[in-house]
């Protein structure tokens, strides 16, 4: 008998345990596999966004003596004009 073939059922008493059927530990091993498995794959995709993160940061800082310009010119909205009439009376105080 080996320990292994034993498991204690959530929310039984304490120290009470169930035999495992053999059947159910080969799916608990296939399963433990799979999610093995399905772990390393999302290692790896997560290496691959965070290797594509930093190459596309480093693309950033060559292009930051570029800055982003305001579309056309146009009327001020009443938002902009508050904003600068109170920059402006900031200024005179």
């Amino acid at each position: 008998m080996n320990v292994n073939d034993f498991v204690i059922l959530p929310g039984s008493k304490t120290g009470t345990s169930v035999r495992l059927k053999a059947k159910t530990v080969r799916e608990l091993q296939l399963e433990k596999v799979q999610l093995e498995r399905e772990n390393k794959e999302m290692e790896k995709k997560l290496r691959q966004l965070q290797s594509n993160m930093s190459r596309e940061k480093e693309e950033r800082k060559k292009l930051s003596a570029y800055h982003w310009k305001s579309g056309q010119a146009g009327p001020m909205t009443i938002q902009a004009r508050v904003l600068s009439q109170s920059k402006e009376n900031n200024n005179k105080v």
